[in-house]
C-alpha cells in the first residue's frame, strides 16, 4: 500500500504564506510596478541604481528558487 497525501488548496495557501520566494516576488512586483507607473525608483536613485536594484532582486529570486526546493504544501 502507498501512503498518499491529499493536498488541499488551504495546504497550498499555508505553504505559500511561509515561502520566502513568494514574499520576494511580491516585493519585486511592487517595485517594478511603481517604476513602470511613475518612475519612482529612477527619480529617487537614478536610472542605473534603479536598474541594479531590480536586477539584483531578480538574481536573488533565482537563488531562492534554487534553495527552496520543497513543494508549497509541505512547507
Amino acid at each position: 500500500m502507498t501512503d498518499e497525501t491529499v493536498v488541499t488548496k488551504s495546504d497550498w495557501l499555508r505553504g505559500a504564506l511561509r515561502s520566502r520566494t513568494i514574499y520576494w516576488n511580491i516585493a519585486l512586483a511592487v517595485l517594478g510596478g511603481l517604476e513602470l507607473v511613475g518612475g519612482h525608483l529612477t527619480t529617487l536613485f537614478g536610472s542605473q541604481v534603479a536598474a541594479a536594484v531590480l536586477l539584483i532582486g531578480s538574481m536573488a529570486n533565482l537563488a531562492l528558487r534554487a534553495i527552496t526546493t520543497a513543494p508549497l504544501p509541505h512547507r
